[in-house]
């Protein structure tokens, strides 16, 4: 049964005001002139972070056997999306002068580039500067434009509020989930400020101690290794990747803390419960494991949650887009969104406001750098096709959990729900992209793995990226249309080309947060805490 729900007060406010004053606030014309957004009772944003448009394809060829089985696709608000950042510096330079833009004309230019490894113009341009993931989590969830490396800063090195800060300070519950590593760039950006993303110790204590989140999950924990494996426990030709550096995510006296129950964030009545074991994880989902404590879930794994694991030691598995076995001990990105929603809808009558990150899309994205942090297995120039299509697959599935769960236990009048990315990686197309000119990714049906190339840059780029939504204030986002880019309609297919910024995600949700019309709203800058 759906619930009617108040109106917001200053809605209230301004409704009587144009019963009594018909000539006030410009006329009050209708009450559709009147009104401001819809007051939201959910927001869910879903990040597939470093996913370009040919990720995506590749994904749901493998996973569905076309595009259209996405469960998203027939989402009704379909956009492009900008994603530069203001400069590629690393710290402030303390202008606000832009620096870095998209050009749709030189975008898809297919004259010859003077570079072999990226052979057209369009190319060379889109990998010439482009955003990292802390610039990028910074502009979606605080609508600025800031430089490289900043969570939650602007260009001026000044903290600036996420719309989590938002989602709280209205009396929603909040919580982020990632399949890496919880003080990452894209959940630090929804949770924390910085000045800089590797600051992960710091970033940790801000999530923990502000008491601005009811829910962190994500791996970063100590003690077991890329395979799942008990560190105290690895046989002698075992990986120690994990276990060498066990506070690099997470300070060991936090960790400590959190092990011992005694770590009580800001505002809270009990400490973190910390939860580990897949069991734990379902228990959560399936609404069996409640609590009134906020929840910390850190799987039993290092770094992701299944894509630096190691086939030499997991074995070989077939029916996996990359051949290499599961590591079988730790949840799914889907499980963890039902545990977080089951616990997030419970906590707050206001609802709840919640990130959810396939963070580990970017890292498989990467050219493979032997001997650090995004390479385990053997050795390769080239990114990691099948462990690419295996993240997207996952968070494709949490996906359809979380639009399963709006139409059993909520609508899509009270709940909106944003797909995006934060930025495309190595820019994915069709098996002779360095011959043809933005040729397509190669559909071979599903189960089988599509012909997809990747730049040989090994690192982001500027072009646009989808966005779909759906739900409650979604058609906010045609008020923020910046342009129209033929050759995204041309080339990717999944609208008419119209493009966003990325800064008009955290501008449409404070809207709809607030119940405060899109047009028009500032940043919020707070101090740090």
């Amino acid at each position: 049964m759906t619930m009617i729900r108040p109106l917001p007060t200053r809605l209230w406010v301004r409704l009587v005001v144009c019963a009594l004053f018909p000539a006030a606030l410009g006329g009050c014309r209708s009450l559709e002139d009147a009104e401001a957004p819809p007051h939201v009772r959910n927001v869910i944003v879903m990040i597939n972070d470093g996913a370009g448009w040919g990720a995506w394809d590749a994904a749901a060829y493998w996973q569905y056997g076309h595009r259209r089985g996405a469960p998203y696709a027939d989402f009704p608000a379909r956009y492009a999306m900008r994603t530069s950042p203001l400069n590629t510096s690393s710290s402030p330079t303390h202008d606000a002068t832009a620096r870095v833009d998209y050009d749709p004309a030189l975008a898809w230019s297919t004259e010859p580039s003077d570079d072999p490894a990226l052979p057209f113009v369009g190319y060379r341009e889109l990998a010439r500067a482009a955003t990292d993931s802390a610039a990028a989590g910074t502009a979606l969830a605080s609508g600025i434009k800031t430089y490289n490396n900043a969570i939650n800063h602007d260009n001026f090195g000044r903290p600036v509020e996420p719309v989590t800060f938002v989602a709280k300070a209205a009396g929603k519950a909040t919580g982020v989930v990632t399949s890496v590593p919880f003080t990452h760039a894209t959940p630090a950006a929804f949770a924390a400020q910085n000045a800089s993303r590797n600051r992960y110790h710091e970033i940790g204590r801000q999530m923990l101690t502000q008491g601005r989140l009811d829910l962190i999950m994500g791996t970063g924990a100590p003690g077991y290794n890329v395979n799942g494996t008990a560190c105290d426990a690895l046989a002698a030709d075992e990986s120690q990747a994990g276990c060498r550096q066990p506070d690099e995510f997470l300070a060991t006296e936090d960790w400590q803390a959190l092990q011992a129950a005694r770590y009580v964030p800001a505002g809270a009545r009990a400490p973190w419960k910390v939860i580990r074991s897949n069991e734990e994880f379902a228990a959560l989902a399936e609404g069996t494991l409640r609590t009134d404590a906020p929840v910390l879930g850190v799987p039993r794994i290092a770094r992701t949650l299944q894509q630096a694991r190691e086939r030499r030691i997991l074995g070989a598995d077939a029916a996996t887009a990359s051949g290499d076995r599961l590591v079988p001990s730790v949840p799914t990105l889907a499980t963890m969104t039902r545990g977080a929603i089951a616990h997030l809808s419970a906590r707050s009558d206001e609802g709840f406001f919640l990130m959810v990150e396939g963070g580990a899309t970017d890292w498989a994205a990467h050219t493979s750098k032997c001997g650090t942090q995004w390479q385990y297995g053997a050795c390769t120039s080239e990114p990691e096709y099948g462990r690419l299509i295996e993240e997207t697959v996952d968070f494709n599935r949490a996906v359809a959990a979380v639009v399963a769960w709006v139409d059993a236990h909520s609508n899509w009048d009270e709940t909106l729900l944003i797909v995006t990315t934060d930025h495309d990686n190595s820019m994915p197309m069709g098996p002779d992209a360095q011959t043809v000119a933005y040729q397509p990714v190669v559909n071979r049906g599903r189960g089988a793995t599509p012909g997809i190339s990747f730049r040989p840059t090994g690192n982001h780029s500027n072009a646009l990226v989808p966005l779909w939504a759906k739900g409650a204030g979604a058609d906010l986002f045609e008020r923020r249309v910046r342009g129209r880019d033929d050759g995204y309609a041309r080339h990717v297919g999944w609208n008419d080309g119209r493009y966003i910024d990325n800064t008009d995600v955290a501008f449409v949700v404070r809207a709809l947060l607030e119940s405060r019309p899109v047009e028009g709203l500032h940043l919020q800058r707070t101090q740090s805490p």
